[in-house]
């Protein structure tokens, strides 16, 4: 049946707010179809009455100019929840890669997000019925003994850093890291195959190339919070701005009683219940600083190219620690996954609308046997994100960098990557391939990390 309605060329007015600001209001499309788009400041103020209803920050305290990640504080737990409220408030159809360029294209702001309602403005609200069912109880996983120190600080090992434990179960050799019991396996040197030129592969996969990589040890497990407590306690009194810095919620929204670790009068230790689960909330800076004390290096200095210690000179050359970070590089990451195949692994358990509490998140154990790599590694699909050391770019892998040896980016771009998927999103980020970033200050509750070191004998 043709379309016999009449239609109408957009029309766009300029108007003055009460603030002086030049807002513009749009006028579009089929009067019988298309709803009456309205102006440009009442979708700033439904935009920021989602946020605020889904964050639990309060609306005054929400700006055109608050950014999504930094200052509101959205992981991709918020994140899920706030995009499903706007297409329900706005009848939109928000894309996954849409999605993916919040996190890989910051800042995104609410005034972004108020222009993105306008491009998206008739498409139609998408069925989104998988968020919204009880999922399905997951059989008990197989899992290995939990070997990760407690929270007990240690104020200066000695002796080798790296124990030989022999070959693991996957016929690869296994070491046992001093500092914090974590397991590390070796994975051997080796021509990696990196990305994908699946028919539907996402730009930033392509294309598919190979890269040599030296030998390396890489954490069978992510970090856990008994772990970090134990760096927390092991390095003496940190200032608070560091420990804001490095991990934990900042109290502007509702994700405090999420956070799994406490400080008393003995140190940091973690909720009950939750010693063997991955630490999460960490940013990238709290990671690396991680990575670097657990291989005996300085953890002060944890932006790695960013500042040095306050007490070094504006104008001294970094030392050569300046450069270290042990945490593994994408192509480490995705060489070490391999091709994993997990139907148990930890992906889309939550439920939309659900609370949760820190230790109520639907997280798994670290030393559960889950989204196994060939190697032997747990949850190298689902569970938490996990950071990599590399600068986040899409078109890396186009680049004549990306099939040296050993490839890194260390171009910064002002996201950093991280890779693995998570509890809270389905399957398919949860790809070894799959790639994404986030800025380095900010947190998740689905965000975690493990660390990587150089397969050498220097230990």
């Amino acid at each position: 049946m043709s379309d016999t309605s009449v239609h109408y060329p957009p029309r766009v007015e300029t108007i003055l707010s009460a603030t002086g600001r030049e807002l513009v209001v749009w006028h579009i499309g089929n009067i019988e179809k298309t709803p009456l788009l309205p102006g440009e400041w009442e979708i700033v103020w439904r935009v920021r009455l989602v946020a605020s209803r889904e964050t639990g920050i309060g609306f005054d305290r929400i700006t055109v100019d608050s950014r999504l990640l930094e200052d509101l504080g959205m992981d991709s737990l918020a994140l899920l929840g706030f995009i499903m409220a706007l297409e329900d408030e706005f009848e939109i159809d928000i894309s996954d890669e849409t999605i993916k360029e919040f996190f890989t294209k910051a800042p995104s702001t609410i005034y972004g997000i108020a222009m993105l309602v306008i491009e998206l403005w008739g498409t139609g609200k998408p069925e989104r019925d998988e968020w919204l069912g009880k999922r399905p109880e997951l059989p008990l996983a197989e899992e290995a003994p939990f070997t990760q120190l407690g929270p007990e600080g240690d104020k200066g090992s000695t002796g080798p850093l790296f124990e030989s434990l022999g070959l693991n179960r996957e016929g690869y050799s296994e070491y046992r890291r001093t500092s914090d019991g974590m397991r590390c396996v070796l994975i051997p040197a080796g021509l990696a195959t990196l990305g994908s030129d699946a028919l539907d592969a996402p730009a930033d996969q392509l294309p598919a190339h190979s890269a040599a990589l030296s030998a390396f040890l890489m954490d069978a497990e992510p970090v856990s919070n008994a772990a970090y407590a134990r760096f927390l306690n092991s390095i003496g009194p940190v200032p608070t701005h560091v420990i804001a810095e490095w991990c934990g919620a900042d109290g502007k929204d509702n994700r405090a009683n999420q956070f799994s670790l406490i400080k008393g009068r003995r140190g940091w230790l973690p909720v009950q219940g939750t010693e063997q689960q991955p630490m999460i909330l960490v940013s990238w800076f709290g990671a690396n600083a991680y990575s670097l004390w657990a291989h005996r290096c300085d953890s002060r200095y944890y932006h790695r190219d960013g500042p040095v210690a306050e007490s070094e000179s504006d104008f001294a050359p970094p030392p050569p620690e300046w450069e270290f970070s042990f945490l593994p590089s994408e192509a480490q990451w995705e060489y070490a996954a391999g091709t994993v195949v997990d139907e148990s692994a930890r992906v889309a358990r939550h439920v939309a609308g659900t609370s949760y509490q820190a230790d109520t998140l639907p997280v798994s154990r670290v030393s559960e046997r889950l989204g196994m790599s060939p190697f032997g590694l747990h949850h190298m699909s689902g569970n938490v994100w996990q950071w990599c050391r590399d600068w986040y770019v899409p078109d890396f892998y186009r680049r004549p960098e990306a099939v040296l040896a050993d490839p890194e980016n260390r171009t910064p771009s002002g996201i950093r990557s991280e890779r693995g998927g998570s509890w809270v999103g389905p399957a398919r980020l949860s790809e070894p391939s799959y790639r994404r970033g986030r800025p380095p200050e900010v947190r998740g509750r689905c965000l975690g990390f493990r660390c990587c070191a150089p397969g050498c004998n220097s230990w």
